[in-house]
């Protein structure tokens, strides 16, 4: 893979950033290093070719993971993109498949990577729940899908015939005393139970039983590190929102100090 060096500042110029994920799409303007303010539309808006207009910048830098977002983002963009994948996000990656790696996950780490709080896994709670493995080098050494929370509620009213359609929301019973709450009480703690499982699993058998640091990010991470530590145990050891887009804004000035 391609090399880096030491990042460098990216000075006055306007780095857009974009990151596209199946639910959302986050779009941001960062300069002199820090991110201003996010706007958050629908992938869906965007995939059906609608008058998504972008702030003026000087470069752009995309994470996506959704193909058909790509071509659009490609006739809107007026300024040259970098496109965040394997030989461009600046991880050193000890995958067999490196090219099946998400663009998100691996923006995800170059900020880990960044944070500099290695080893670590980053579990970011989207349209799936996955987890990355950071080891203390750096090095990415794989990761975990499981179905998001949104999904796994989605599949369940439309596997079945009589369960309703149910937002995910804070829980304060382990004990549901209607077919929504106990919808909402299986998702989360089912999704507390893999975090849980998935930390103890790879720090035993990955980390020789230490704990890496976990970092959260995605729209429902606060909701289930709440309830994880709820039993005193911090599980999760932060929350960061705009993680993806640090891991962009890494990359992006990365790669300006290898130009």
């Amino acid at each position: 893979m391609k090399k880096r060096g030491a990042e460098s500042s990216a000075g006055d110029e306007r780095l857009l950033l974009i990151d596209v994920s199946n639910s959302f799409t986050k779009i941001t303007i960062a300069r002199n290093g820090q991110i201003g303010s996010v706007r958050k539309i629908s992938t869906s808006t965007l995939t059906a070719n609608a008058a998504v207009k972008f702030p003026k910048a000087d470069r752009a830098v995309i994470s996506s993971v959704v193909p058909g977002a790509n071509q659009i983002l490609r006739k809107l963009l007026p300024c040259p993109v970098l496109w965040v994948d394997h030989t461009t996000s600046g991880v050193n990656i000890r995958y067999p498949k490196p090219a099946s790696i998400g663009a998100d996950r691996l923006a995800n780490v170059a900020a880990a990577v960044g944070l500099g709080t290695l080893p670590a896994i980053v579990v970011d709670f989207g349209t799936a729940v996955t987890f990355d493995v950071i080891d203390s080098k750096g090095n990415y050494l794989g990761g975990i899908i499981a179905p998001g929370l949104s999904t796994a509620a989605s599949a369940l009213h439309e596997r079945t015939a009589l369960l309703p359609l149910t937002k995910v929301q804070h829980i304060s019973s382990p004990v549901g005393k209607s077919t929504q709450q106990g919808i909402r009480i299986g998702l989360l703690l089912g999704a507390v139970g893999i975090v849980r499982e998935v930390v103890s699993r790879v720090s035993r058998e990955t980390f020789d039983g230490k704990k890496p640091t976990i970092l959260a990010t995605g729209g429902d991470a606060a909701l289930v590190a709440r309830l994880a530590a709820d039993g005193g145990e911090q599980v999760i050891d932060s929350i960061d929102p705009l993680l993806t887009l640090k891991g962009l804004l890494r990359i992006a000035t990365t790669d300006l100090s290898n130009g």
